[in-house]
């Protein structure tokens, strides 16, 4: 659905094993917002090792299918927006005189001064609803090479929208997600 929302020639979407580490390190820097609807594990011990789940690669590939944080600060990101549509992905440690070390802050180094993470582990239907309403707020009606709303704003709206509906109202389906960087 977000492919048909900004256009094939705006977009390309990768699912289930077509989604490899390799593709994903290649096609990311192409990219003005990034999109990762998978699992992401959190290594509170050595955050640098916390890593998003992805299919691997080919047999002769060196690439496990683990994209970690050590491995996001390596790519030279264009994206001024990172969405990780996962369970847990604005959490880490907290480093003194850096904040949270973890997904949130590989992504800031590897060149993306926002993202969208969840802070807990969240439900996929309405995570779904979530970010189809999200990408739909930010990319308004023209479609432009503006957004229509500030990140932040086009969040908000998309978790407004769950709240008033009677099967998503409880906040554990929307509000875990936050903004993280620049808000705008």
């Amino acid at each position: 659905m977000l492919g048909q929302l900004y256009g094939p020639r705006n977009s390309k979407v990768y699912v289930r094993a077509d989604v490899r580490e390799d593709l994903v390190k290649a096609e990311a820097p192409n990219y003005r917002i990034i999109q990762l609807a998978t699992h992401s594990v959190l290594n509170n011990a050595n955050p640098m090792y916390s890593h998003i789940v992805l299919s691997q690669s080919t047999a002769d590939s060196k690439e496990d299918g683990l994209l970690e944080a050590w491995e996001i600060m390596a790519l030279d990101l264009k994206a001024d927006l990172v969405v990780l549509s996962a369970c847990d992905t604005a959490r880490g440690r907290i480093g003194a005189g850096e904040g949270v070390i973890g997904l949130t802050w590989a992504f800031f180094v590897a060149g993306s001064p926002t993202t969208v993470v969840s802070q807990w582990s969240v439900e996929s239907e309405s995570t779904t609803e979530l970010m189809l309403n999200f990408h739909h707020n930010l990319k308004g009606p023209g479609g432009g090479s503006q957004y229509a709303m500030t990140k932040a704003e086009a969040l908000r709206q998309a978790q407004l929208k769950l709240l008033r509906t009677k099967r998503y109202q409880h906040p554990f389906f929307w509000a875990g997600f936050v903004v993280v960087g620049d808000a705008r």
